[in-house]
């Protein structure tokens, strides 16, 4: 028989994607179109937006695919997943760097390629856009 509680108390709390995390409020998502400031890497847009949220939660992340496009909900489903698989496995840095600083951030991340992207591209472009926004953050704290 096998220990999982072993398994649970590996620190694989600092790899999940809870749901005070996911993006919801239509108030945070109009504050990005507005206010939020652009990070592009080919095929993958990030706006961002310093803001005060509603929970304690430092940061809010959404996802989302054209569907101009991408015309199958298949397709559109499988990015996002890729993207928020991505993002759980290398936003720790970016969180400790919230939490230090005491800011709260929402994000929005969006692809613009039309064609299938592989987990590996959208992998290397997510940390290279975790790492620009962090980069900002730093200099502007």
């Amino acid at each position: 028989m096998r220990n999982f509680g072993a398994i649970a108390t590996m620190g694989t709390s600092d790899f999940s994607f809870p749901r005070n995390e996911h993006l919801k409020h239509r108030r945070l998502f109009e504050t990005l179109f507005a206010k939020g400031k652009k990070e592009f890497k080919y095929p993958v847009m990030a706006v961002w937006v310093e803001t005060d949220l509603l929970d304690e939660t430092p940061i809010k992340v959404g996802f989302t695919a054209s569907k101009k496009n991408y015309k199958r909900a298949v397709m559109r489903n499988s990015l996002k997943r890729k993207m928020r698989e991505a993002y759980r496995l290398q936003k720790a840095p970016l969180l400790k760097l919230l939490q230090e600083q005491n800011k709260q951030i929402a994000v929005l991340f969006v692809t613009v390629k039309t064609d299938n992207t592989s987990y590996e591209v959208l992998q290397d472009k997510i940390l290279l856009l975790l790492q620009e926004i962090e980069g900002k953050l730093r200099n502007a704290g």
